[in-house]
Protein backbone atom coordinates (compact mmCIF):
# COMPACT_ATOMS: atom_id res chain seq x y z
CA UNK A 1 0.00 0.00 0.00
CA UNK A 2 1.09 3.49 -0.89
CA UNK A 3 0.20 6.70 0.60
CA UNK A 4 -0.18 9.78 -1.67
CA UNK A 5 -1.20 11.92 0.80
CA UNK A 6 0.11 11.33 3.98
CA UNK A 7 0.15 14.59 5.63
CA UNK A 8 -3.68 15.04 4.94
CA UNK A 9 -6.61 13.84 7.33
CA UNK A 10 -8.26 12.59 4.34
CA UNK A 11 -6.48 9.09 3.18
CA UNK A 12 -5.08 8.15 0.02
CA UNK A 13 -4.08 5.34 0.35
CA UNK A 14 -3.03 2.99 -3.52
CA UNK A 15 -3.08 -0.78 -3.59
CA UNK A 16 -0.37 -0.88 -6.48
CA UNK A 17 1.87 1.96 -8.21
CA UNK A 18 0.32 2.58 -11.01
CA UNK A 19 -2.02 5.56 -12.31
CA UNK A 20 -4.21 6.04 -14.55
CA UNK A 21 -2.98 9.83 -15.55
CA UNK A 22 -5.67 12.88 -16.42
CA UNK A 23 -8.10 11.85 -19.17
CA UNK A 24 -6.27 8.25 -20.40
CA UNK A 25 -9.69 6.64 -19.21
CA UNK A 26 -12.01 9.13 -20.34
CA UNK A 27 -15.08 9.76 -17.95
CA UNK A 28 -13.96 6.59 -16.36
CA UNK A 29 -17.65 4.97 -16.08
CA UNK A 30 -16.84 3.92 -20.34
CA UNK A 31 -14.18 1.66 -19.24
CA UNK A 32 -15.64 0.68 -15.89
CA UNK A 33 -17.02 -3.06 -16.99
CA UNK A 34 -14.06 -3.74 -19.57
CA UNK A 35 -11.14 -3.34 -16.45
CA UNK A 36 -13.73 -4.75 -13.73
CA UNK A 37 -13.64 -1.35 -11.10
CA UNK A 38 -16.47 -2.78 -9.55
CA UNK A 39 -15.21 -5.88 -8.81
CA UNK A 40 -13.57 -6.50 -5.82
CA UNK A 41 -10.56 -8.94 -7.06
CA UNK A 42 -10.45 -7.54 -10.65
CA UNK A 43 -6.82 -7.22 -11.94
CA UNK A 44 -7.03 -4.03 -13.60
CA UNK A 45 -3.50 -3.28 -11.76
CA UNK A 46 -4.35 0.31 -11.36
CA UNK A 47 -3.77 1.72 -7.94
CA UNK A 48 -5.90 4.98 -8.81
CA UNK A 49 -7.17 6.87 -11.49
CA UNK A 50 -7.66 11.11 -12.31
CA UNK A 51 -10.53 11.74 -14.62
CA UNK A 52 -10.82 13.80 -17.65
CA UNK A 53 -10.58 17.81 -16.85
CA UNK A 54 -13.49 18.74 -15.15
CA UNK A 55 -14.51 22.67 -15.69
CA UNK A 56 -17.65 24.40 -13.78
CA UNK A 57 -19.42 23.97 -17.34
CA UNK A 58 -18.91 21.05 -19.29
CA UNK A 59 -17.43 21.60 -22.96
CA UNK A 60 -17.57 19.97 -26.22
CA UNK A 61 -14.82 20.01 -27.95
CA UNK A 62 -12.60 18.20 -30.50
CA UNK A 63 -9.51 16.25 -29.03
CA UNK A 64 -6.96 14.79 -31.33
CA UNK A 65 -4.41 12.22 -30.11
CA UNK A 66 -1.96 12.32 -33.63
CA UNK A 67 1.26 9.54 -34.06
CA UNK A 68 4.77 11.23 -34.45
CA UNK A 69 7.80 9.64 -35.20
CA UNK A 70 8.57 10.43 -31.57
CA UNK A 71 5.22 9.35 -29.68
CA UNK A 72 1.71 10.85 -29.31
CA UNK A 73 0.68 14.42 -29.75
CA UNK A 74 -2.27 15.02 -28.07
CA UNK A 75 -4.12 18.44 -28.83
CA UNK A 76 -6.50 18.62 -25.60
CA UNK A 77 -9.17 20.83 -28.37
CA UNK A 78 -11.34 22.28 -25.16
CA UNK A 79 -13.39 19.32 -24.15
CA UNK A 80 -14.57 18.67 -20.90
CA UNK A 81 -16.26 17.21 -17.86
CA UNK A 82 -19.25 19.48 -16.34
CA UNK A 83 -19.38 19.84 -12.65
CA UNK A 84 -23.37 18.96 -12.88
CA UNK A 85 -22.61 15.72 -14.93
CA UNK A 86 -19.81 14.86 -12.45
CA UNK A 87 -22.25 15.08 -9.32
CA UNK A 88 -25.10 13.56 -11.07
CA UNK A 89 -23.95 11.02 -13.47
CA UNK A 90 -20.10 9.67 -13.14
CA UNK A 91 -19.27 10.29 -9.05
CA UNK A 92 -21.88 8.03 -7.80
CA UNK A 93 -20.49 5.27 -10.16
CA UNK A 94 -17.21 6.04 -9.25
CA UNK A 95 -18.20 5.43 -5.59
CA UNK A 96 -18.91 2.11 -6.18
CA UNK A 97 -15.58 1.22 -7.86
CA UNK A 98 -12.61 -0.63 -5.75
CA UNK A 99 -10.23 2.23 -6.86
CA UNK A 100 -9.80 5.81 -5.67
CA UNK A 101 -11.05 8.21 -8.56
CA UNK A 102 -9.31 11.52 -8.67
CA UNK A 103 -10.92 14.62 -10.74
CA UNK A 104 -8.30 16.42 -13.04
CA UNK A 105 -9.04 20.58 -12.52
CA UNK A 106 -7.22 23.30 -14.19
CA UNK A 107 -7.45 26.56 -15.37
CA UNK A 108 -9.60 30.21 -14.15
CA UNK A 109 -12.07 28.30 -12.39
CA UNK A 110 -10.33 25.54 -10.91
CA UNK A 111 -10.49 26.31 -7.18
CA UNK A 112 -15.02 27.06 -7.45
CA UNK A 113 -14.66 23.32 -9.48
CA UNK A 114 -12.90 22.32 -6.27
CA UNK A 115 -15.11 23.41 -4.08
CA UNK A 116 -18.29 22.53 -5.52
CA UNK A 117 -17.18 18.63 -5.79
CA UNK A 118 -15.12 18.53 -2.25
CA UNK A 119 -18.44 17.00 -0.52
CA UNK A 120 -19.05 14.71 -3.07
CA UNK A 121 -19.26 10.91 -2.72
CA UNK A 122 -17.24 8.96 -5.02
CA UNK A 123 -14.29 11.45 -5.31
CA UNK A 124 -11.18 10.65 -3.42
CA UNK A 125 -9.30 13.88 -4.44
CA UNK A 126 -8.32 16.56 -6.70
CA UNK A 127 -5.11 16.96 -9.45
CA UNK A 128 -4.22 20.16 -9.99
CA UNK A 129 -2.70 20.72 -13.80
CA UNK A 130 -0.15 23.42 -13.98
CA UNK A 131 0.96 25.06 -17.42
CA UNK A 132 4.28 27.06 -17.25
CA UNK A 133 4.01 29.31 -14.51
CA UNK A 134 6.17 30.92 -11.93
CA UNK A 135 6.79 30.09 -8.85
CA UNK A 136 4.72 32.62 -7.09
CA UNK A 137 2.32 32.26 -9.91
CA UNK A 138 2.01 28.33 -9.20
CA UNK A 139 1.68 28.92 -5.48
CA UNK A 140 -0.73 30.72 -5.53
CA UNK A 141 -2.77 28.69 -7.88
CA UNK A 142 -2.14 26.07 -5.29
CA UNK A 143 -3.37 27.91 -2.22
CA UNK A 144 -6.26 28.63 -3.74
CA UNK A 145 -7.49 25.23 -4.57
CA UNK A 146 -6.26 24.21 -1.19
CA UNK A 147 -9.06 26.93 0.61
CA UNK A 148 -11.16 25.67 -1.81
CA UNK A 149 -10.96 21.95 -0.66
CA UNK A 150 -9.34 19.88 2.08
CA UNK A 151 -9.10 16.62 0.00
CA UNK A 152 -5.81 15.02 -0.98
CA UNK A 153 -4.50 17.63 -3.73
CA UNK A 154 -1.84 16.73 -6.02
CA UNK A 155 -0.13 18.69 -8.38
CA UNK A 156 1.21 18.12 -12.05
CA UNK A 157 4.02 19.60 -13.38
CA UNK A 158 4.78 20.40 -17.49
CA UNK A 159 8.19 19.47 -18.82
CA UNK A 160 9.06 22.99 -19.79
CA UNK A 161 9.97 24.50 -16.12
CA UNK A 162 12.78 26.44 -16.20
CA UNK A 163 13.43 25.46 -12.46
CA UNK A 164 10.80 22.42 -11.84
CA UNK A 165 12.43 21.39 -8.48
CA UNK A 166 11.41 25.44 -7.26
CA UNK A 167 7.84 25.16 -8.65
CA UNK A 168 7.54 21.89 -6.48
CA UNK A 169 8.56 22.85 -3.46
CA UNK A 170 6.80 26.31 -3.56
CA UNK A 171 3.37 23.90 -4.73
CA UNK A 172 3.43 21.65 -1.54
CA UNK A 173 4.87 24.71 0.79
CA UNK A 174 1.28 25.88 -0.49
CA UNK A 175 -0.85 22.91 0.69
CA UNK A 176 -0.07 20.11 -2.36
CA UNK A 177 0.27 16.29 -0.93
CA UNK A 178 1.84 15.24 -4.14
CA UNK A 179 3.71 16.03 -7.17
CA UNK A 180 3.17 14.39 -10.29
CA UNK A 181 5.71 14.65 -13.60
CA UNK A 182 5.75 15.33 -16.79
CA UNK A 183 2.59 16.33 -18.37
CA UNK A 184 4.12 15.96 -21.75
CA UNK A 185 6.33 18.59 -23.75
CA UNK A 186 4.71 21.73 -26.16
CA UNK A 187 5.19 20.46 -30.16
CA UNK A 188 3.64 20.21 -33.11
CA UNK A 189 2.82 18.36 -36.00
CA UNK A 190 1.95 19.37 -39.62
CA UNK A 191 -1.34 18.57 -41.00
CA UNK A 192 -1.67 17.18 -45.02
CA UNK A 193 -2.84 21.48 -45.69
CA UNK A 194 0.52 22.48 -44.08
CA UNK A 195 -1.15 23.75 -41.06
CA UNK A 196 0.23 22.67 -37.72
CA UNK A 197 -1.60 21.10 -34.88
CA UNK A 198 -0.49 22.30 -31.58
CA UNK A 199 -0.37 20.11 -28.33
CA UNK A 200 1.79 17.74 -26.04
CA UNK A 201 3.69 15.56 -26.49
CA UNK A 202 3.74 12.38 -24.72
CA UNK A 203 5.31 8.40 -25.15
CA UNK A 204 8.76 6.90 -24.95
CA UNK A 205 10.52 9.61 -26.15
CA UNK A 206 10.08 12.08 -23.42
CA UNK A 207 10.87 8.94 -20.96
CA UNK A 208 14.41 10.03 -20.68
CA UNK A 209 13.18 13.66 -19.81
CA UNK A 210 10.91 12.86 -17.63
CA UNK A 211 12.80 10.57 -15.64
CA UNK A 212 15.99 13.08 -15.09
CA UNK A 213 13.24 15.57 -13.88
CA UNK A 214 10.98 13.41 -11.61
CA UNK A 215 15.15 12.58 -9.78
CA UNK A 216 15.69 15.98 -9.44
CA UNK A 217 12.05 16.45 -7.80
CA UNK A 218 12.53 13.45 -5.67
CA UNK A 219 16.02 14.55 -4.12
CA UNK A 220 14.69 17.66 -3.21
CA UNK A 221 11.13 17.29 -1.42
CA UNK A 222 10.07 15.18 1.26
CA UNK A 223 6.51 14.26 -0.34
CA UNK A 224 5.22 11.88 -2.63
CA UNK A 225 6.43 12.28 -6.81
CA UNK A 226 4.62 10.72 -9.04
CA UNK A 227 6.60 9.96 -12.11
CA UNK A 228 5.14 10.09 -15.54
CA UNK A 229 6.21 10.96 -19.33
CA UNK A 230 6.68 8.02 -22.06
CA UNK A 231 6.17 4.85 -18.62
CA UNK A 232 5.55 2.10 -21.10
CA UNK A 233 6.85 -0.96 -19.67
CA UNK A 234 7.46 -2.24 -16.32
CA UNK A 235 11.14 -1.05 -16.74
CA UNK A 236 10.48 2.17 -17.34
CA UNK A 237 8.19 2.31 -13.71
CA UNK A 238 11.02 0.43 -12.13
CA UNK A 239 13.11 3.30 -13.24
CA UNK A 240 10.94 5.82 -12.10
CA UNK A 241 10.74 3.97 -8.67
CA UNK A 242 14.29 3.66 -8.37
CA UNK A 243 14.88 7.27 -9.32
CA UNK A 244 12.82 8.41 -6.21
CA UNK A 245 9.14 8.27 -7.41
CA UNK A 246 6.66 6.58 -4.91
CA UNK A 247 4.41 5.74 -8.09
CA UNK A 248 3.93 6.33 -12.00
CA UNK A 249 1.05 7.16 -14.12
CA UNK A 250 0.18 6.40 -17.07
CA UNK A 251 -1.18 8.42 -20.33
CA UNK A 252 -0.30 7.48 -23.95
CA UNK A 253 -0.10 3.83 -23.10
CA UNK A 254 -2.96 3.26 -21.41
CA UNK A 255 -4.85 5.07 -24.03
CA UNK A 256 -3.21 2.08 -26.96
CA UNK A 257 -4.00 -0.53 -24.72
CA UNK A 258 -5.97 -1.12 -21.27
CA UNK A 259 -3.96 -4.04 -20.49
CA UNK A 260 -0.94 -1.74 -20.13
CA UNK A 261 -1.52 -1.15 -16.43
CA UNK A 262 -1.68 -4.64 -15.63
CA UNK A 263 1.59 -5.54 -17.37
CA UNK A 264 3.49 -2.99 -15.54
CA UNK A 265 1.69 -3.82 -12.16
CA UNK A 266 2.49 -7.57 -12.84
CA UNK A 267 6.17 -6.71 -13.90
CA UNK A 268 6.94 -5.05 -10.91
Amino acid sequence: MIDLAPRNPHTLVIATPVIAAAGSLGDVVSVARWLGLAQPAADHGLGAIISATVNLVGRHGHPQLLATPAGALYRHGGASLGVKQVRERLAPRWASYHVPVLVSIAGDDAAAVAAELTDTPGIAGFELALPALSVSEAAQQVAAIRRATLLPLLVRLPGELPDPVAIAQACLAAGADAIALIGGLPACMPQDDGSLVYGRLGGPAIFPVALRLVAAVAAAVDAPVIGMGGVATPEHARAMLNAGACAVALASALVADLRRAQAIAGGL
